[in-house]
């Protein structure tokens, strides 16, 4: 009967690699960078109101929630009131061939916002998120230039959403008011 021992042992290549990694996540770190998705939003119950469409509503109710944000229905519930003021996608013609054909697209996502505490108090002005991006085109395959953008103007509603939960982030809550029973010292 023959006996196996099994011994683990550590390369120099895996143990500089592994330093490497290490090194390079403590550089990203104090440099500020993390993962995109989670916002640190001053704000728990939000409403959202205006001109936007399903697929905004349901990206921006999504991104809510990933970061423990409730959306309300009432002003009286938010703590901020997020205002969609108009929310537009439109395709540009970018550049033509010799023969007068189109050759190129510019695909344009625009979102226009302000923010508000439930008293009116302007939070942040009439702000927009201006997106662009160019996409070439081929006469033969109409259909699949279609689902092209389409996929696009998605990404870009996503791209759009992620700097709005940055702006917000951004804004800074004000302090509550304060009734005379809580300003008064409280006797022992």
């Amino acid at each position: 009967m023959k006996k196996t021992t099994t011994s683990y042992s550590v390369g120099r290549r895996q143990l500089l690699g592994g330093g490497l990694s290490i090194l390079a996540m403590g550089a990203l770190s104090a440099c500020g960078w993390r993962l995109r998705g989670m916002v640190d939003l001053p704000y728990k119950n939000i409403l959202i109101s205006g001109n936007l469409t399903q697929e905004l509503r349901d990206d921006l109710d999504m991104m809510f929630r990933v970061n423990g944000v409730k959306i309300v229905k009432n002003v009286k519930e938010s703590e901020l009131v997020l205002e969609i003021i108009s929310e537009q996608n439109a395709r540009q013609i970018l550049s033509y061939n010799g023969a007068g054909q189109i050759t190129a697209y510019r695909i344009i996502s625009r979102l226009v916002f302000r923010a508000f505490d439930p008293n009116g108090i302007e939070l942040m002005p009439e702000s927009d998120i201006y997106l662009t991006r160019d996409i070439d085109f081929n006469q033969s395959n109409v259909q699949a230039f279609d689902q092209q953008v389409l996929e696009f103007v998605k990404t870009m509603r996503i791209d759009i959403v992620n700097q709005l939960m940055r702006r917000l982030a951004s804004i800074k809550k004000l302090p509550t008011q304060k009734t005379p029973s809580e300003s008064q010292p409280k006797s022992r």
